[in-house]
């Protein structure tokens, strides 16, 4: 079910909203994202960094995309030696077909006509990178960016630099026609999969990665690229671990599984959770489950065009903390303690990324797409509990557009 609408008109499109956008002749240079080693002579599979997608469709690394005024060009490095027989060289014409940018330059060529931009008024808009090592999410970034902007200074150490990521933050939160689709062919890839799993058998199942092992052969098998992100499939007590990822447990009688899980089309993800009961759900496991399927009632209920993300995930978190009182839980409503059963968001933007950009400060625009994901988690009853739908702003409220598999134990 791969996406075929993505037009070169469509990306030249948004580059043109991002040139209008910024003062005349500023030059504006994107670097895509490089591969990263694996061990040895072996590389992760590549992931394309989502706005030098955004502005061009190209899912090739190490292409720069570099913008003046109504001329832009793409500079495309040269393969040679093992890396092109292994690898092959750089396809110009698809690159041009893809992105509508017919002025491709190779390296080093390219670099010298960008330098020949640059000394003209030492400033260049482009994408600042993120540290190193990202502290809160204990990983490392793509040094793509820092090696661009590094580069760019070798050439001229007074380069000013000016970061366009909030252009394109705002410019990614609205949602065209042809990103819908794609969100949409990704949700229904993941919904017809899920059916497939949730009505298998619990003796189908022996372990967690048995259960990932057919998601990842549904979506593939019904033409996603894969997974939108790392599945997790959540078994017990494990579901209290949030990001649980290794997949490896032994399944259990009278255990909850969470399934939290995307495919990917055309780049542009779904993300939602079910929960799968591996023989007949418990009282105590049924209370908590229509607990978390209010709050989410009660969150759909408040979202809309104009609502403040801020303020909704206060009256979120409230509503989930009287559901914890009634579960009798905890008697204590602070934050704290509410967030302690509740640790993250109810909501986050969905697109390229499954976290994608968006102001959270803004109030939200018809054609905004957002999760939808209370939780509760209790440890020491070695159960968690997570509902997500993915959601369309529109001009009157909302869509449901997961709405295609109800949740329900």
């Amino acid at each position: 079910m791969q996406s075929s609408r993505f037009t070169a008109e469509f990306f030249t499109d948004n580059r043109r909203k991002l040139i209008k956008q910024l003062p005349d002749n500023l030059v504006v240079a994107v670097a895509a994202n490089g591969l990263i080693q694996r061990g040895s002579d072996s590389a992760y599979p590549f992931s394309q960094d989502a706005n030098f997608f955004y502005l061009t469709g190209i899912e090739d690394p190490d292409i720069i995309l570099v913008m003046e005024g109504k001329r832009e060009f793409l500079i495309a490095p040269v393969r040679e030696g093992s890396r092109m027989t292994f690898d092959g060289q750089v396809d110009n014409n698809q690159l041009s077909r893809v992105s509508g940018i017919s002025d491709i330059i190779n390296e080093p060529n390219g670099w010298k006509y960008l330098d020949t931009l640059l000394l003209k008024n030492r400033q260049v808009a482009t994408l600042a990178p993120a540290p190193l090592f990202i502290e809160q999410y204990g990983m490392y970034s793509n040094p793509s960016r820092s090696r661009f902007i590094e580069r760019l200074k070798r050439h001229i150490e007074d380069l000013e630099i000016i970061d366009i990521r909030s252009n394109l933050a705002y410019m990614r939160m609205v949602k065209q026609p042809v990103e819908l689709k794609a969100i949409e062919d990704a949700i229904k890839i993941t919904l017809d999969t899920l059916k497939e799993v949730l009505n298998s058998p619990y003796e189908h199942y022996g372990f967690e990665y048995q259960i990932e092992a057919d998601i990842s052969r549904g979506f593939r098998f019904r033409g996603s690229l894969g997974h939108a992100f790392e599945p997790i499939v959540a078994s017990g007590k494990q579901a209290c671990t949030l990001h649980y990822l290794s997949n490896s447990k032994h399944l259990k009688p009278n255990e909850l599984v969470v399934i939290d899980v995307g495919a990917s089309v055309r780049g542009y993800a779904a993300d939602i959770t079910r929960v799968l009961a591996t023989t007949k759900p418990t009282k105590r496991q049924k209370e908590i489950f229509s607990a978390v399927k209010d709050s989410q009632d009660y969150a759909l209920s408040l979202l809309g065009p104009g609502v403040r993300l801020k303020s909704y995930e206060s009256k979120v978190a409230r509503f989930v903390g009287e559901r914890l009182k009634e579960l009798k839980v905890t008697s204590n409503l602070k934050t704290d303690t509410i967030r302690k059963y509740f640790p993250h968001a109810t909501s986050h933007f969905l697109g390229l990324n499954v976290h994608d950009v968006g102001d959270y400060t803004m109030p939200l625009k018809p054609g905004s797409v957002l999760t939808v994901e209370p939780g509760i988690y209790i440890p020491e009853e070695g159960i968690g509990v997570r509902i997500e739908d993915d959601i369309l702003i529109t001009d009157k409220g909302i869509k449901v557009l997961s709405a295609g598999l109800p949740a329900k134990i």
